[in-house]
């Protein structure tokens, strides 16, 4: 009793188990996915830091090169250092790696008459005076400011110009303040000007390239814009990328600003101020270098802006999580899908399986009757228990019935098992319908007698031919007026009806007067092994085949079989294609 009850319970069980597991694997994939993007997006703030902080101090490498080479030797006296500025030109040209961002280089001295501007003729290796233009105008009054208050802390500090056009400020002299009165060059500063071309042009996309394109697959814009005027833009790395949105970056970093680099070390030792290690915190200030704050906004003339192409960083990983939820739901989703399949194969087979049981019990009773009835009548005949003429017609008669309740059972096994192998093939050829339905109800003839049931023939005149194999057919007509016999109940009567629809099928139509099919059991109605529940209820005869045999026989033919049931009978209807008197000729010479 108690397998069961777990035998029943258990089919139920099993999905709504599966249902509570897969709802449970998805609300920890959404956890998991939601703690997954809070750490991928730390580790890509990290690593976007990373990569800018490289970007900005590769770029201010170059500034401060530049920087160290032009720097003059504060030992020397001030016509030496000038001349030593024509000579590091020269040596710029032929060892920076970018010798070209260094446009211009001038000399700029206040003196009474008003500050003066030269400016280096590389060909002629000296300073030639210059005329004072508009795009100087910040580095004159930064000189002149200087010259003003010559006791100012800070005095012969390098800086960064970046107001007209880039560049760097450099002090010629370095004299205590009660020497530098005597100092020729004293207040005289050298400004070198970065070319924006080479910049915009060369080294940004090169730095562009280096630490974004060749890591990241292009997936951030690189812009760099003036600290003092946001809107001014200097380089995009991506023209069309809307200016816009680049308004609030994902990161921001100063730039362009000087810095201590340890490999930059020999380059102001040439300039009398070797240095050791422990010494770099205190000689890099006194060339001029300020100390290095650190990575941060307010750093520098310039701005690295940074910013994901999908919006923003945020935007981007919870693009990656929603995408990371979607796989994940969808493999959830098939898992539930493929183990719904397996339960229902599952059920279908333990139902096909049943099915076929009951069919085994249904045909070994089936065939045990009429067995029964032929033994009975065969010993009496042998034991010369019945020899009345009469009699003898009888018992022949019954073993003849039942003789051919027998045929019919195992053909419609074997029709069923060709069906089901793939092995049963038809041979459709021209026949008439009258004549098939005629040889369909002859076959029923004693069954017809039997019940003593009325049929009511009704074929229309000129029908056209229809390409069937017409055993085939038959036995599916047969089929179905057996089939109207069994469920006809009391009112002993069966119609057979065969025209050609308006559409242009062929129509045969077996129709009988009993109480109609439930309306749970038309579903399954041509299902093979399936029976009613009434007539199951009722102990009439049958396998659950004939109607499963009547549909794959209409369907190899191109046809269809419909029900129409009620309350005062059901009527299935056949409909075949008809052939028209071409169609007819060809298949009638058509080879067999």
């Amino acid at each position: 009793m108690r397998s069961r009850r777990l035998a029943q319970t258990l089919p139920l069980a099993i999905p709504v188990v599966l249902v509570i597991l897969l709802a449970s694997l998805a609300t920890l994939q959404y956890h998991w996915s939601g703690k997954v993007s809070d750490l991928e997006q730390q580790r890509m703030e990290a690593s976007l830091r990373r990569d800018g902080v490289h970007f900005s101090e590769d770029f201010d490498r170059e500034v401060t090169r530049a920087f160290l080479f032009f720097h003059p030797n504060p030992t020397l006296p001030a016509d030496q250092r000038i001349a030593g500025i024509v000579r590091q030109y020269g040596r710029w040209m032929a060892e920076a790696p970018y010798p070209r961002l260094v446009k211009d280089v001038y000399l700029i001295q206040p003196s009474p008459g008003g500050t003066q501007l030269e400016i280096l003729r590389p060909e002629e290796q000296r300073f030639v005076p210059a005329p004072w233009t508009p795009d100087l105008a910040a580095a004159r009054r930064h000189v002149e400011a200087v010259a003003a208050q010559p006791q100012a802390r800070g005095f012969g500090m390098g800086m960064t110009m970046a107001e007209e056009s880039p560049g760097l400020m450099i002090p010629i002299s370095f004299p205590a303040p009660e020497v530098r009165a005597s100092d020729p060059a004293a207040g005289a500063h050298l400004l070198v000007r970065f070319d924006p071309r080479t910049i915009d042009q060369e080294i940004l996309p090169a730095l562009t390239k280096k630490h974004f394109t060749d890591t990241r697959g292009n997936e951030y814009v690189v812009a760099v814009r003036e600290a003092q005027d946001p809107k001014q833009l200097l380089f995009v790395s991506d023209p069309n990328f809307p200016v816009s949105s680049l308004k609030d970056g994902d990161l921001e970093l100063g730039m362009f600003g000087l810095r201590p680099f340890d490999e930059l070390r020999s380059l102001s030792a040439e300039h009398g101020m070797a240095m050791h290690h422990r010494h770099a915190e205190t000689a890099w200030p006194r060339m001029g270098v300020p100390p290095f704050e650190g990575h941060h906004r307010e750093y520098g003339a310039w701005r690295l802006v940074l910013k994901h192409r999908d919006g923003s960083l945020e935007q981007a990983v919870a693009a990656i999580r929603r995408r990371n939820l979607a796989i994940s739901l969808g493999i959830l989703g098939l898992l539930g899908i493929t183990a719904g399949l397996m339960f229902v194969n599952a059920q279908r087979a333990q139902r096909l399986a049943r099915q076929q049981i009951e069919l085994v019990a249904g045909v070994t009773h089936e065939l045990h009757t009429p067995l029964t009835a032929i033994r009975s009548a065969g010993q009496n005949l042998a034991d010369g228990v019945v020899a009345d003429p009469s009699q003898v017609k009888r018992y022949g008669s019954l073993i003849e019935s039942e003789g051919r309740r027998l045929s019919d059972m195992v053909g419609q096994a074997l029709e069923f098992a060709g069906i089901q192998s793939g092995r049963r093939v038809y041979h459709p050829r021209p026949a008439a319908v009258e004549e098939v339905v005629g040889g369909a109800l002859q076959d029923c003839r004693w069954l017809l007698q039997e019940k003593r049931i009325q049929v009511e023939r009704e074929i229309e005149p000129g029908l056209p031919s229809i390409l069937v194999d017409a055993a085939a057919l038959r036995r599916a007509v047969a089929n179905l007026i057996e089939n109207a016999v069994k469920y006809g109940g009391q009112g002993a009567w069966i119609g057979v009806k065969v025209r050609r629809d308006s559409a242009g099928p062929v129509e045969i139509i077996v129709a009988d007067r009993g109480p109609g099919i439930r309306k749970e059991d038309l579903p399954h109605l041509f299902e093979p092994f399936f029976r009613g529940r009434d007539g199951a209820t009722a102990g009439v005869p049958g396998s659950g085949l004939g109607l499963s045999l009547v549909r794959h026989i209409a369907e190899a033919h191109g046809g269809r079989v419909t029900v129409a049931t009620g309350p005062e009978g059901t009527a299935f209807t056949l409909r075949l294609p008809a052939l028209d008197a071409d169609e007819t000729v060809a298949a009638v010479e058509a080879p067999a």
